[in-house]
């Protein structure tokens, strides 16, 4: 599915308008509609609109990669995950083997129930 056809694809789902989509990413109707035709494309900062408004990652909206609805639902966990991101390779390592442990601790009572 193109770029195209995934917007128009997602706007429909969500059974808005190209003029409430237009909206709520701040642009003119018309450009949604190009968007849709495959006339333009969003700026960058569009796609990140889009991605956060029909709750997909960018990997789905832009490529034929990613499984589309992002599965983290909680928005405080996907903002430390994207602050994470952008920190230096030993604060990830870091920050993974912490996770790693919640989540060892986890499956442990789940063994234990």
């Amino acid at each position: 599915m193109t770029l195209a056809e995934k917007i128009k694809h997602l706007r429909q789902e969500k059974h808005w308008t190209q003029k409430e989509l237009a909206d709520k990413i701040e642009v003119n109707s018309k450009q949604v509609s190009a968007y849709e035709r495959g006339a333009s494309y969003p700026s960058v900062e569009g796609l990140l609109k889009l991605a956060t408004l029909f709750d997909v990652s960018l990997d789905y909206l832009v490529f034929d990669k990613g499984e589309g609805k992002i599965a983290l639902k909680d928005r405080e966990l996907l903002t430390r995950f994207d602050t994470l991101d952008k920190c230096s390779e030993s604060e990830k390592k870091l920050a993974i083997e912490i996770l790693d442990l919640v989540i060892m601790k986890h499956k442990f009572k789940a063994l234990n129930v």
